[in-house]
């Protein structure tokens, strides 16, 4: 684009230097002393077309730019009168709001209070329960401990009786072979 701009500078000039050598010879006027500004008209032009066009381009695309600015500016500006409206109507409102939302959080405390009741009252009356099962069986196993505790006590006490006492192997030898027979 500068290159452009210089040399149809330079072009200019040189033809300009041309037609004030030849307009400095007094001759009579015809047309064919136009010729040269003809062709800085014509230099110009072809200028004009080659910078105009990019600037043309460049502003309608700026225009473009601008146009959806405003479009883009006009649908935020409705929709944030969209949301004052609406803010404005809450702030109105905001008693009542208040009142409800106060009304709402204690029934909500209420029921939630009410279901915390029952479900605790469910996990009582289930570890109640386990505990009971729990105790029936460590009952039952330590009764058949003690069970298994005192017989292995009077079976040894019985053995330590009849290995001391010769009358009483004499009869425990006299019952076993009976009972064998």
């Amino acid at each position: 684009m500068k290159k452009i701009l210089y040399y149809s500078f330079l072009i200019t000039s040189f033809l300009s230097v041309a037609v004030a050598n030849e307009e400095a010879v007094h001759h009579e006027a015809s047309i064919w002393d136009l010729k040269y500004p003809f062709i800085n008209f014509i230099i110009l032009l072809a200028i004009l077309s080659k910078v105009v066009k990019p600037l043309r381009e460049k502003f309608n695309k700026q225009s473009d730019d601008v146009k959806s600015l405003m479009d883009s500016a006009t649908r935020n500006s409705i929709d944030a009168e969209a949301k004052l409206a609406t803010f404005q109507n809450k702030i109105k409102n905001l008693d009542s709001e208040m009142v409800k939302i106060v009304s709402e959080y204690q029934s909500d405390a209420v029921q939630f209070a009410k279901l915390q009741s029952e479900e605790t009252q469910t996990t009582i009356s289930r570890m109640k329960r386990d505990l009971e099962n729990k105790l029936d069986g460590e009952k039952t196993e330590l009764i058949t401990e003690l069970n298994h505790d005192l017989i292995n006590k009077v079976v040894s006490s019985t053995q330590t009786k009849i290995a001391t006492n010769k009358e009483y192997q004499a009869k425990a030898t006299q019952k076993i072979v009976s009972e064998l027979r």
